[in-house]
This record gives structure tokens, C-alpha cells and sequence, in this order.
């Protein structure tokens, strides 16, 4: 049990005064981005779907549905925040291949929270709330890397897939649990690990893309709820007979990828990665690159005769392959197809692209017609080409995207409040930025949810 005991114990004993001064500012960035994400996201059509249904259910009042206001059980609130978070896939993502982390494990922090408040007679302060996500984080990023491409994508699993023991874990610290308890919740949660890019990826996956995430939340918050009434499981979730690695990986993993540099470490949430546009982490920076050439060289829509674009045959998976008119709003967030025709286009590429209406729009749809993609067979790395109907062809090969700046993200974070369900007005957006950017010295963080709902 020596690599669950190590995890069990770092997440017991990890402290505010352990985080380096950079990964508490990534955490607030990370809420912040997040937080922009799911109101934007309130008024997405496949969160829309899940609320409508998650209020029909009712049930005790335990978690707030953030934007709409609702309370509901604890679990299905994490739930539909979660999957809010992903409506127009605008949240920030980890780095390293581990990439939709923080959809996770942000909202599960703040529904145990405020489960913690009501219930516990615990109030948890800002300096609680940053550890619990900087530990939730880094262990969803540990444990989905562990095992390379076995625990990612090549093993068809998703981030989402290893956010249970994760949310378990931070939602024992939150609780106060001692060593013994949070290493049962991990075991817990562990035992409803699910979602595979088998049902999320493809023509049809784009809504249960977003649910799914959600699922990954509601299963951690879930088993919070039952180590905290006494439910057990056996211990060793890592190295045990049906350990993680046993059952995702064939038996393997690096331990300097799960292990190394506990609570010294926190790189995804030193530098997030912070999307300057909806859609899959794969379109950043094609999209980018796209604008960039027809900024350039003054590339007109309705002057291009043909695109081209040449994709790692992982990104081709996800966002080309099979992929031509988007079926639904959340399917066009997963193609390439579809972004590179709104950005020629529009010269600009935005959560407004991604409505029911807009996905239907005829001419971007005419031009996701002349937009061709090929899976990378050279090793030469991505490639577009734009070739115009007086014959010219234009060509990329480098997509060095810039990492957004303080004000971009901030801008986006307005922005994101104007496409909300329920927007806040302009006072109400600068009051929740400047608190989250004091959030070390907030008393009681169930304030926040307020704030939003």
C-alpha cells in the first residue's frame, strides 16, 4: 500500500503555507475561468436540458445550482455545475495531456463547502477552499497521467474518469476527516470511476461530453457524503489486486508521475491553461492560427476555394474524423471543421457561434463544405492550407499561441457573464473578480455562490 498511504498522507497533511505563491494565484484563475465558464454555460442547450431535469427531481435542499439559484441535493448540484462548466467547453483545462481538471474539482469544492456550512456547522474560509482545489487538481492530474497514453487518451479514458478519488479527497479535507476516513472515501470513489471516449467522442458525443464530466463530479461528492456516514471500502485503491492501474493501464504507471514532488509541485495549476475560445483544447490553437493567416494576407470567406488541414492523428479523433454539419450545438465544439469556417468567416470565433441558431447558419455552413482534414501521416505536425479561387495557396505550420494575459482573462470573464442565463450586472462581475482576487482573506466562501446565483 506504499503509493496510497504516500497520497493518503499527503493529502492529509497538506497546508496553506505548503502552496507556492504561484499556485495560489493559479487557483484563483482557475475559479475565476471556471466560474466565467459555467454562466456561460448556464444558458448552453445541454445544460439547460440537465437543470430542467434535475429541478422536476427535487429533493432535500442541500447545494445551489449556480447561476439559476436552486437548491437541490448535494450531488446533482455538483453535478449540473459541472456539466455547466462545459457547456460551450470554455473552462480551463491541465496541462500535460490531463487536460478538463479543474471542471471537476472546482464546483465539487464549492458544493462541499457549502455542505460543510449547512450541515457540518463548519464554515470553510479562503485559505481552505484554495487547498482543497490545489490538492483536488493535482491529484486528478496525477492520477490521470500516471500511466501516459494508457490513462488518457490511447486508453480511451477521460479526465473525468479520475476525478472521484480526487473530489474525495479534497472533500475529506474540507470535512476535517481524519488519515483513515479519506483514504475510504478515496477507496469509495474509486469504485465509481467511469467515462470513456468511447460515448463522448464522435458525431452525437458532444452532449454527453458535458454530462459525463459532471458524472465525474457527482461520484467524488457522492463519496464525501458516504465515508462521512461510515461507509468503508478496502483500502488500497492504487496498488491492490484490482488497483487503478490494474484495471485502466495494464498494470502500469510511472511513480514519479503519481508520486514525485507531493505537495511541492502543483505545474497545471502554476501555469492553467486558459482557452481563448469555446470549444475543445484541440481548436485553440488552429483557430488562432486561421486568423492569424487571414489577418495576414487579407484572406476574404467568400474568395477561398479550398482548407486543408492537417491534424495529430489524436486530434483528428476528436475533432475531424467523421465530423461535417454539427448534429447539436455541443457536437460543433468538437470540430475543427466547423471553427475554422465561423473564424474565416466572422474573423472571430465566439460563444455566440455555438447557438442553435447559429450552428445553422447557411453560410458558414456552406463553407465547413470546402474545409478538408487529413490525420498527420508525415510526423511533420499540424498544417493548414487556404487555397483562393484566384489560385494562391496560403500555408501555416507553426501554432504558437500567446498564453492569455491578466486583462484578456478578466475580458473573457465579462464576456461570459453576457451570455449567461441570468446575467449579473457590471458591479455585481467586478465585485466577484475582486474578491476571488483577495480569496485568502475571505471568512466564509459560500459567499461566492451567493454572489453568482
Amino acid at each position: 500500500m506504499a503509493a496510497t498511504d504516500e497520497l493518503v498522507s499527503y493529502a492529509n497533511s497538506l497546508r496553506y503555507q505548503d502552496l507556492p505563491p504561484q499556485t495560489v494565484e493559479g487557483v484563483k484563475t482557475a475559479i475565476l475561468d471556471t466560474i466565467g465558464a459555467i454562466m456561460a454555460g448556464s444558458a448552453a442547450e445541454g445544460p439547460k436540458k440537465l437543470v430542467n431535469l434535475i429541478q422536476e427531481w427535487g429533493g432535500r435542499a442541500e447545494g445551489t445550482i449556480f447561476v439559476y439559484g436552486d437548491k437541490v441535493p448535494l450531488p446533482n448540484a455538483a453535478w449540473v455545475n459541472t456539466t455547466m462548466s462545459r457547456g460551450f467547453d470554455f473552462e480551463t483545462l491541465a496541462g500535460g495531456g490531463a487536460t478538463h481538471v479543474p471542471a471537476c474539482i472546482i464546483p465539487a469544492a464549492f458544493a462541499i463547502s457549502e455542505f460543510s456550512q449547512a450541515f457540518k456547522n463548519k464554515v470553510i474560509n479562503g485559505r481552505e477552499l484554495i487547498v482543497a482545489i490545489a490538492l483536488g487538481n493535482d491529484l486528478n492530474v496525477r492520477f490521470r497521467r500516471g500511466a501516459g497514453r494508457n490513462t488518457q487518451i490511447g486508453g480511451g479514458w477521460l479526465a473525468e474518469t479520475f476525478a472521484p478519488p480526487a473530489i474525495a479527497a479534497l472533500g475529506g479535507k474540507l470535512l476535517g476527516f481524519d488519515r483513515e476516513k479519506i483514504n475510504y472515501a478515496m477507496g469509495i470513489a474509486y469504485n465509481q470511476c467511469c467515462g470513456t471516449y468511447g460515448a463522448t467522442v464522435g458525431l452525437g458525443g458532444g452532449l454527453m461530453a458535458q454530462v459525463s464530466q459532471g458524472l465525474g463530479t457527482k461520484a467524488g461528492v457522492l463519496s464525501v457524503l458516504l465515508a462521512d456516514r461510515g461507509f468503508t471500502a478496502y483500502k488500497d485503491m492504487i496498488d491492490g489486486r484490482w488497483g487503478l492501474y490494474r484495471m485502466y493501464a495494464n498494470g502500469k504507471y510511472d511513480p514519479e508521475i503519481l508520486l514525485g514532488g507531493l505537495g511541492r509541485q502543483f505545474e497545471s495549476l502554476n501555469n492553467p491553461s486558459i482557452k481563448r475560445y469555446p470549444g475543445c483544447g484541440g481548436t485553440q490553437a488552429v483557430v488562432y492560427g486561421a486568423l492569424e493567416l487571414a489577418r495576414e494576407y487579407d484572406i476574404r470567406a467568400e474568395n477561398v476555394a479550398k482548407v486543408s488541414l492537417t491534424l495529430t492523428e489524436q486530434n483528428y479523433w476528436l475533432l475531424g474524423e467523421g465530423k461535417g454539419k454539427p448534429l447539436n450545438t455541443a457536437d460543433a465544439l468538437w470540430n475543427d471543421r466547423y471553427s475554422i469556417a465561423v473564424a474565416l468567416l466572422k474573423g472571430k470565433l465566439s460563444v455566440d457561434d455555438f447557438s442553435e441558431e447559429a450552428i445553422k447558419d447557411p453560410e458558414v455552413l456552406e463553407l465547413v463544405e470546402r474545409v478538408e482534414m487529413h490525420p498527420d501521416e508525415s510526423g511533420r505536425g499540424p498544417e493548414l492550407e487556404i487555397k483562393t479561387k484566384d489560385g494562391k495557396l496560403y500555408q501555416k505550420n507553426k501554432f504558437a499561441m500567446p498564453p492569455m494575459s491578466r486583462a484578456e482573462i478578466l475580458e473573457k470573464f465579462r464576456g461570459c457573464n453576457r451570455f449567461s442565463a441570468k446575467p449579473l450586472q457590471e458591479q455585481k462581475v467586478e465585485r466577484f473578480i475582486q474578491v476571488v482576487d483577495k480569496l485568502e482573506e475571505m471568512k466564509n466562501v459560500t459567499e461566492l455562490i451567493g454572489m453568482i446565483s
